[in-house]
């Protein structure tokens, strides 16, 4: 039997994935010059890839027709695919939901079908058409 040599990390170096380290080199132009990036990594990049999407029919609102994003898992994007029209969109001023949710400042979009949806500032929420 062969004795296998295991390659252990400095003690003063953390180890490091070889996807974080495909990652680097693939948004790092290459020396030859070219700027740019690997396209395995084109959806990072897509305005509508999202980290998490939904449909309308996913999206149950409380008595008023209204739901809160609360965003406690630092989703980046959201999609909604709707076959419902927005019909308005803005920042709330001050309003509780039926819930008792303190949505103020909140951003918010509301559809032609009476849902209004309140979520928090850092997430981009991408309304998707989808065909009636």
């Amino acid at each position: 039997m062969a004795d296998e040599q295991v390659k252990k990390a400095h003690p003063n170096q953390p180890e490091t994935s070889s996807a974080l380290l495909d990652l680097g080199r693939a948004m790092v132009p290459a020396q030859s010059g070219d700027r740019s990036l690997d396209p395995t990594l084109a959806d990072a990049f897509n305005p509508m890839t999202a980290d998490a999407e939904l449909t309308m029919a996913d999206l149950v609102g409380d008595a008023n027709g209204e739901i809160v994003l609360f965003n406690d898992s630092n989703v980046r994007r959201l999609v909604i695919s709707s076959d419902a029209a927005v019909v308005a969109d803005g920042q709330a001023g001050p309003h509780r939901t039926a819930g008792g949710d303190d949505v103020s400042g909140f951003s918010f979009v509301s559809f032609d079908n009476g849902l209004t949806l309140y979520y928090q500032d850092g997430l981009d929420l991408v309304v998707r058409a989808v065909r009636r």
